[in-house]
Order: C-alpha cells, then structure tokens, then sequence
C-alpha cells in the first residue's frame, strides 16, 4: 500500500494576497538557495515574478489537482490547518473558491467540515486529519470541536501546529486536554515538531522533546512526529525510541537530504533502537519542492547508495512500511 502521509489542501487564507506574501516569506531561503533570489536584501517584485513565485500565490489545490499529483497512490492523508490569527488576518484550511460544498460564506473555522467534505466524497482515495488551536477559543472549545470533527464529521486523526499558535506541547493547560480527548477518541495525532521558515513561527515551542511529557502522561495516545523533527532529527529518533506508540514522518527532511543522507539516516534510525516500522512516508505536498513522485522513488531507489557506503541495504519489506504499509496499520486500514 502507497499513502502520503502529510499532504495540504485547498487555500491557506481568503485573501489571495496575503497567502502569496505568506508563501513567499516561508519560500524565501529556497529561492535564495537555488540562487534565484538576491541573499543580501529584499527582493524586488520583479524578481520574485522571475523566481517562479508569481502574484498568483499558492496555486489553488482540490481533490483532483492532488489525485493527478499522486499517480499510484493508494491513500492520501489530507491535514486540517485550525484558525489562528496572523498579522491580523485569520488564516487556517479554508474553501474560497467552493470546491467542496460546504454551505456558507467560506472561513477557516470550517476547516475540519472542508477536510471532511473532501474525505467523504472521495473515501477511497482520502483519508481527513482534523485540526484544533486550543489558544484560539481555549482548551474546551478545541476539545468540543475535535469531538465534533470525529463523531460527527468523520475525521480519522488530529493535527496540531503548537509553534505557528503560540502554544506549547508540553502545557498542561492548552495542549493536555486536546491529547486526553484525542485519546479517549482513539485517533492517532500528528504534531508540527520541528523547524518553520516562517518568521514568526516560534522555534521554543518546536522541540520534539517538548512531546515526552504527553509521552509520559497518556501512554495509549499514538502520536506522530512531523518532518522528522527537523532540524532536531536525533531528538525526534530518541522520543520514538523511548514512547513505545511514537512515530515519525519524513515530509521536509526528505526533500532536504540527499538519497545517501537519507540511506544512512535509515540505517542510523535502526541503530537508535528505532524499528523502521515507525517510519512514514510523507511529502507536505503541495509545498515548494515536494513532488510526490520524486519523493517516493528517492525512497524507492534508496538502497543503490548501499555498495557506495559499505553497509547492507534496507530489506525491502522495510522500505514497503514506511512507504504505506506502517501508517495503514496506525490507521487501521490494515492489521497491525
């Protein structure tokens, strides 16, 4: 089985200008990188059209634009973004454009309807990951609203991005009863535990290790670990390490590694006592860079860097997991 486990969908807010001043503070070190972008001041307007990051923002991705951008793929996990005020504009997963049929004028506190939508019209195919900001209306509100997004809407899971909501993991008051919820619900939760490039995301709230203490408090929650935790991957390996139901997806910190890097990463995982079993396969799609395709055959071909490095390869059932058949189990979709 083939599932992208960490994909996006739809707008990010309902003015298209402020979603391309929002995608190209985050993008601004990629195209800096590729030298596309001048490294010692702003850029200029012009120069940004020339980048490829045109007026037109992120571009405006649906049920089919994702399916065409998945070929072969089994199941693709779509992620909720919850309300959370930036510079004065409310942002989150909302529907500008009437893709999905959810009734009323379109705003980001109708994310987990506007995932649910795409999940249930396409069930084969999607499966909805709920979201919920426990500082936006507080920590009952957010667990009202996951209750809702689970027994009434159907989402099979719950994202949450604590260092874009100023808020930490690790806060009894916010963050404990969202897990305490999510565990009584039974649905696997997904964090937003590793870096930003967006400036006013707070790095303080980031750490994976700011994760142990749900770890420790709620021992039946199966939690995963986005990105990695890049860029404190070893950190992230060790939480996996010590929480028996922790896992981890590699959406950004696949794209960012070369196919040895990511070879010896595997290798290095398994020698960090980290059964490769809670590994997933993730691309943050539709973000700069990650291509389902590409992703997936850098992972596909990893075991060609094996001879240049002088250890053994990955046995393939191994590489079969983490590219679907570890977060089915998670899921349920099949036997664990």
């Amino acid at each position: 089985m083939l599932i992208d486990a960490h994909t996006h969908i739809l707008s990010l807010a309902e003015d298209a200008e402020f979603t391309t001043e929002y995608g190209r503070e985050g993008s601004l070190c990629i195209y800096r990188s590729l030298g596309q972008l001048p490294s010692h001041r702003a850029p200029t307007e012009q120069e940004w059209e020339a980048s490829g990051y045109s007026r037109r923002g992120f571009p405006v991705i649906g049920p089919a634009e994702s399916i065409r951008d998945h070929p072969g793929f089994d199941k693709i996990v779509i992620l909720a973004v919850s309300p959370q005020f930036l510079d004065g504009e409310l942002i989150g997963t909302v529907d500008s454009y009437g893709i999905t049929g959810v009734p009323g004028p379109p705003s980001p506190e109708k994310c987990n309807d506007y995932i649910a939508a795409i999940a249930a019209a396409q069930p084969e195919v999607f499966i909805g990951y709920a979201s919920v900001n426990p500082a936006y209306r507080g920590p009952r509100a957010a667990v009202r609203e996951l209750e809702r997004a689970v027994t009434d809407l159907g989402l099979r899971g719950l994202k949450l991005y604590p260092m874009y909501q100023d808020w930490s993991p690790a806060d009894p008051v916010l963050a404990f009863p969202v897990f305490a919820k999510a565990e009584e619900l039974g649905i696997p939760v997904m964090v937003h535990q590793a870096g930003s490039t967006r400036i006013d995301a707070r790095m303080e709230y980031a750490r994976p290790a700011l994760l142990d203490a749900a770890g420790r408090h709620f021992r039946e929650l199966r939690l995963t670990i986005a990105h990695c935790g890049l860029p404190w991957v070893d950190e992230a390996l060790f939480m996996l390490t010590k929480h028996p139901n922790f896992f981890a997806e590699l959406s950004y910190y696949i794209a960012t590694v070369t196919p040895e890097e990511l070879f010896r990463f595997l290798v290095h995982a398994g020698q960090s006592f980290v059964p490769l079993e809670k590994l997933f396969f993730g691309t943050d799609y539709p973000g700069f860079l990650y291509d389902p395709v590409a992703l997936l055959e850098k992972l596909r071909t990893v075991n060609e860097e094996a001879d240049a490095v002088r250890l053994p390869p990955i046995p393939s059932e191994k590489l079969a997991g983490i590219m679907g058949d570890n977060v089915a189990k998670v899921l349920g979709l099949i036997d664990a």
